[in-house]
């Protein structure tokens, strides 16, 4: 019983050893060896763009944005993470999905309007998407808080 236990345990601490160390990131701020790099991006009404035609099936608002930060290495070995700001002092992860309603002459009018975000070397993409695809009332202006980790 006794060579039984041993076997076992020496299997388990052979398993559960780690695999090869990756490659090192680039320095961090200020060569502080700072994994991170945190940045904001206000989005104005004007600046949305629509995917498609005002009222489409399928049509949704975009914008990119310039992020040089978001290094290859970045994007390929790093976390990417994105906030919208939906009151002062208060962030909520992205995607942000939102159940609305209103009452328009004795209807009830009922969508969800999701806020997301993909990203590529260099560069980030927000998106508002409504579930009633009705693009012809433009979002209002947003502020977007992107984490990059490495």
């Amino acid at each position: 019983m006794k060579n039984l236990f041993f076997f076992t345990l020496v299997i388990l601490v052979l398993i559960a050893c780690e695999g090869p160390i990756g490659p090192a990131g680039p320095a961090g701020k200020d060569g502080e060896g700072v994994s991170w790099h945190i940045t904001s991006f206000t989005i104005n009404t004007n600046e949305w763009k629509i995917k498609g035609n005002p009222g489409d099936l399928n049509s949704y608002f975009y914008v990119y944005k310039s992020l040089p930060k978001l290094t290859g290495f970045v994007y390929q070995w790093g976390t990417v993470i994105a906030y919208i700001e939906v009151a002062p002092g208060v962030k909520n992860e992205m995607p942000y999905v939102l159940h609305l309603g209103e009452t328009a002459n004795s209807k009830e009018l009922i969508w969800t309007q999701t806020y997301d975000f993909d990203f590529t070397e260099g560069e980030v993409g927000f998106y508002v998407t409504y579930s009633d695809f009705n693009t012809q009332i433009r979002p209002g202006t947003e502020t977007f808080h992107v984490v990059l980790m490495w």
